[in-house]
Order: C-alpha cells, then structure tokens, then sequence
C-alpha cells in the first residue's frame, strides 16, 4: 500500500513539473516574440521617420532652389533702357539730351533714342564722376557733348567720338586719368578750355584740320603725352594749352599759328628742338618757360634758354 501511495504521488509531481516547463517555455517564447514585434515595430517606425525626414528634405532642397531659381530668374532680367538715363528736351532739335546717368556698367554704348525721342547731346554732368566706366561709344545722332560731360571718370580708357559731334564742352574729360588715346572727329572746330586737362594717361592725341583753336589748358597737365601734330588750320595756341606736358618732346607748329599766348608750353622738361614759323607775331609772357632743354629756332636764328628772352623780343618787336 505504502509502495502504491510513494509511486502516485511521484507520478503526480513528474506531471506537475512538466506542465511548469512548458508554461515556462511558452512564456519564454510569448517573451521572445513580443520583443521580435516591439524591435521590428521600432525599426518600421525609425525607417518611416527616416523616409519622411528624406522627403522633407528633398522637399525643402526642391523648394529653395526653386526660390533661387526665380531669384536668379529676377535678377537676370535685362534693365530697360529708359531705367539707365535721366534725359531733358533739347531746345530747338526737336530731340532730346542726356542728363545723368544711373548704370554701373563697365562698357557703356549710348542709344540713338530713349522713349522714342531721338539722343543729339550728352549734357553738362551727364556721366560725371561715373567710376566704373571703361568704355564709352556715342552714337552717331549726337552733335554736342556738354561741359564736364564725362569729367573724373577715372577708369575711362576708350571714348568713340562720331564724325556727327560739332561741339565739346569745357572740361569734358578733365581728370580722365585712364584715357590713353583720343581721335577729335573732323566736325570740331575748337578745343575747348580745360577740355583734357589732366588726363595723365593721355599719350596720343589726333587733332583735325577743322580745328582753329586749341584752348587755355586743353591739355594742361597731361605728362604721358611725348608728341602733337598741330594741324594747319589752328591760329592760336592758348594759354597754358600744352603747359606741364612733361614727358612732350615733339610739337610741330604750322605756318598758319600767328600767336602762342603766355606759358603755353611752360614746364614742357622734355622739349628739345623747336622750329617756330615766320608767321607767328606774338610770344606771351613765359610761353616756354621751364623748357630747359629747349633750343627755339625762329627766322633763321636759334636761340637756347639762357637767351630765351631775345626770343620772345624778336618775335614781338617784328
């Protein structure tokens, strides 16, 4: 009986000890698959983050550049023509003058019409002090170029003047220290005061026939300028015209020259053999003063500088 009781009972705790392996593995395995689920949940959750980070990313990327797209679009539009130039009626033409100029361009090429209305002058000031120009071309519907025009447009190295222009202002390029070749178109009569004054990079310069006059510091100051050609149609040399040319050896002086007016080469260093014609009849006062170098030949005589004084009397005494 005692044996029968002992082998139950064993029986018992064997079947009890079984059931609480397998409901330990079951938890174990419930355990193991709701980690699997929480890990792969994460990791779905991670992975849509990440792809909507991506796409807000790109929809950000795709959004600037679309604002800069249209910035640069903006930006890139060609300026009118009316928006670069102030302009006023030119009196009795029936067209119109340039009055100001409001670019910053480098290269400037000035149209024949605004608005319609023809272009006949650039005016006083128009592009005075205007620093960032380099280049300028004038188109062939302009006849004057006002009073300092183009006056301390310090990097101006280019200006194209068309046969057309009759007329340029006093001190129209005074201070151009880039300028370093002008060509004085056939239509103008006179060079005006001051009208180059200054223009220290200025070293070759043509002067038409047309011109009669060259006026009082035209090209004062000009100290690159080595040799002038004056043309056969001037008669007068103002005063101080060529005055502190420093580096002027050559001048030529026609025939038809009857006056050099006071310090009209003065301070001219680099002069050296100058032929003065039989029809000039007036010297004034210091007109080669300064040109130390300098030997003046007039009717036959020479004259150095020690004697430069019997010069001006042989001239003004006849």
């Amino acid at each position: 009986m005692k044996k029968f009781i002992a082998a139950t009972l064993t029986a018992v705790l064997a079947v009890g000890l079984c059931g609480c392996s397998n409901e330990n593995n079951k938890n174990n395995n419930q355990s193991e698959s709701s980690s699997e689920i929480k890990t792969e949940s994460s990791e779905s959750t991670e992975s849509s983050e990440s792809s909507e980070s991506t796409e807000n990313s790109e929809s950000s990327e795709s959004t600037s550049g679309s604002a800069e797209s249209t910035e640069s679009s903006e930006s890139s539009a060609p300026v009118q023509v009316e928006e670069l130039y102030e302009y006023a009626d030119e009196p009795g033409t029936g067209g119109i003058s340039i009055t100001a100029y409001k670019g910053n361009e480098s290269v400037v090429n000035i149209p024949d019409e605004i608005d319609g209305k023809k272009v006949v002058a650039i005016g006083d000031e128009a592009f005075r002090d205007c620093t960032s120009i380099t280049s300028v071309t004038i188109p062939d519907s302009v006849t004057k170029i006002g009073i300092w025009a183009f006056c301390s447009c310090k990097k101006l190295k280019k200006i194209d003047i068309p046969d057309s222009v009759t007329e340029i202002g006093m001190e129209a390029f005074q201070f151009c220290d880039s300028l370093s070749s002008i060509d004085i178109p056939d239509s103008v009569t006179e060079i005006k005061a001051f009208t180059f004054r200054q223009c220290e990079g200025l070293m070759e310069v043509t002067i038409p026939d047309s011109v009669t006059k060259i006026g009082s510091l035209a090209f004062y100051g000009c100290e690159s300028l080595m040799s002038v050609n004056i043309p056969a149609g001037v008669t007068e040399i103002d005063v101080r015209a060529f005055g502190s040319c420093k580096k002027l050896k050559k001048i030529d002086i026609p025939d038809s020259v009857t006056s050099i007016n006071a310090e009209a080469f003065s301070n001219c260093f680099s002069l050296e053999n100058i032929t003065i014609p039989d029809s000039v009849t007036y010297i004034g006062v210091g007109a080669f003063g300064g040109c130390d170098n300098a030997k003046i030949t007039y009717k036959g005589n020479t004259y150095d500088y020690e004697h430069i004084t019997d010069f001006y009397n042989a001239v003004n005494n006849g």
